[in-house]
């Protein structure tokens, strides 16, 4: 069966850059606003992580699914035009728009290192523009698949290589002061290749998933954050890893730790691409039991007092509601269904939603405010001009540039 282009991606990489855009409101409140933050609204902050991830995963699927062996020289002139097209023009409009909304914060050599994807690698990512850490990695992956797939190494191989590779580090070099960027490459390689794997995939005669258990999926992204059990494990089997705090948190922003989220990641892929085989469920089985094993050893630990007060009630409910969704297996009610495939837009506006809004957020701070009414105020004003900014640079802005760099020639009928 031939694999198409599935809008469930869409939606949940739009409602993936939605959260990430609410992360980050969350986590510099006091960059939107010095007196007043969205936290006094929530003190559950949404887990953005697990969405950079997503990020990834998706990636890898999309450019398997869209590309052709890259076995010429013109292929790979090709690809790496449409990637070029695809992310750049995009990508230096906000990077300019957030060096010059804090102008004097950042150095001429900075900038010129963030406009060419060098940030993470020299160590000076623009504090204003933080998310662009994640395209440095995306373009590592973008240029490491045109040796992939030129010379025909096999996704599934090498699937299974990272998976003993990443390991085998950590049995050997935890406590070992190593540069960490490479693994931080190589932990977020394993997403992005899986999803290209996935995409390899055939379409399964068992791949039905109801809607409900697609959604009981989903919202386990909002609560598996807080139930990660490294630390504890650590703690539990004496393993003293190598103190590296003299390194930039983006050299080591994709780690072990992560390890844990990478059953539901595939687990996602899985149940969204239509490739979910029966023996996935075991999988969502395992994050459930996980969960509820963590939350047990924090009330055995600590006390339900602790529960309650240090940010595991909604984690919680989201657990409980997933299990629900999953156990009782229904399909969603027209009107809901209809309402969640109508967010596929945000997907089309994705890119560029994660890009602006840092930026954007900054741009408000500069704007404080009197009251908590008129915080509320500026909040929405924020969020659709985020909208906005982002619709016009994906529809407006990126396709002209298209035109303008990439003019097809015009295909001449020969004279009789």
């Amino acid at each position: 069966m031939a694999k198409h282009y599935n809008n469930n991606l869409d939606i949940v990489r739009g409602l993936a850059a939605v959260c990430v855009v609410f992360t980050h409101l969350m986590s510099y409140p006091t960059e939107f606003d010095k007196q007043f933050g969205i936290n006094s609204l929530l003190t559950y902050n949404i887990p953005g992580h697990i969405f950079f991830l997503v990020f990834f995963i998706l990636s890898g699927y999309v450019i398997q699914l869209n590309t052709k062996k890259l076995e010429s020289k013109a292929l790979i002139q090709e690809y790496l035009r449409k990637r070029i097209i695809r992310i750049v023009p995009i990508y230096v409009f906000s990077v300019l728009f957030a060096f010059f909304v804090t102008y004097g914060n950042n150095s001429w050599t900075k900038l010129f290192s963030n406009l060419f994807f060098l940030s993470v690698p020299a160590g000076n990512l623009m504090y204003e523009e933080t998310p662009v850490w994640s395209l440095n990695y995306e373009v590592v992956y973008y240029l490491s698949y045109i040796v992939f797939s030129y010379f025909s190494i096999s996704m599934s191989k090498t699937l299974k290589a990272i998976l003993i590779i990443i390991p085998a580090y950590f049995v050997f070099l935890h406590n070992v002061v190593v540069p960490p960027l490479f693994l931080s490459y190589l932990v977020g390689f394993l997403f992005w290749v899986t999803g290209a794997y996935i995409a390899d995939l055939k379409d399964l005669p068992y791949w039905k998933l109801s809607a409900s258990r697609i959604m009981s999926v989903f919202l386990l992204i909002f609560c598996l954050q807080y139930y990660n059990p490294y630390g504890p494990i650590l703690k539990v089997l004496h393993i003293h890893m190598a103190n590296l705090g003299n390194y930039k948190w983006y050299h080591q922003s994709v780690w072990f730790p992560d390890m844990f989220f990478y059953p539901l990641t595939v687990i996602l892929m899985l149940a969204l691409t239509h490739t979910y085989t029966r023996y996935a469920k075991y999988i969502v089985y395992f994050l459930f039991l996980a969960s509820i094993f963590r939350l047990i050893m924090i009330y055995k630990v600590y006390s339900f007092h602790y529960i309650l007060t240090e940010g595991f009630v909604i984690p919680t409910i989201f657990l409980i509601i997933s299990m629900a969704f999953w156990f009782l297996n229904f399909e969603l009610f027209p009107k809901i269904k209809s309402f969640i495939k109508s967010t596929d837009h945000l997907g089309h506006i994705s890119y560029a939603m994660y890009l602006i809004h840092f930026p954007l957020l900054f741009l408000f701070g500069m704007f404080p405010v009197p009251t908590f009414f008129m915080f509320m105020v500026k909040l929405v004003i924020y969020l659709i001009t985020v909208y906005i900014t982002a619709y016009l640079l994906e529809m407006k802005f990126q396709p002209w540039i298209k035109n303008l760099i990439w003019k097809k020639k015009k295909v001449v009928a020969p004279v009789n």
